[in-house]
């Protein structure tokens, strides 16, 4: 969903005085963005993303345009 990337870009922005306590579905979302975050400063390549997501990034940045 669309709407949930969106809310997940604004709890990762609040760092660590945000908790998702539910949906479920955005709390694993924000989970597995904290996971990958490490690699990015570490210089360690991040893990490739699923398919749903790669699909859900371009839907988002095209509705952007």
């Amino acid at each position: 969903m669309a709407g949930l990337d969106e809310i997940r870009q604004w709890v990762l922005r609040l760092g660590p005085e945000a908790e998702v306590v539910e949906p479920e579905e955005l709390r694993e979302r924000v989970k597995e963005s904290l996971k990958r975050t490490p690699a990015t400063y570490e210089g360690r390549p991040q893990p490739i993303q699923e398919e749903g997501e790669i699909q859900e990034s371009r839907q988002d940045y095209a509705q952007q345009l």
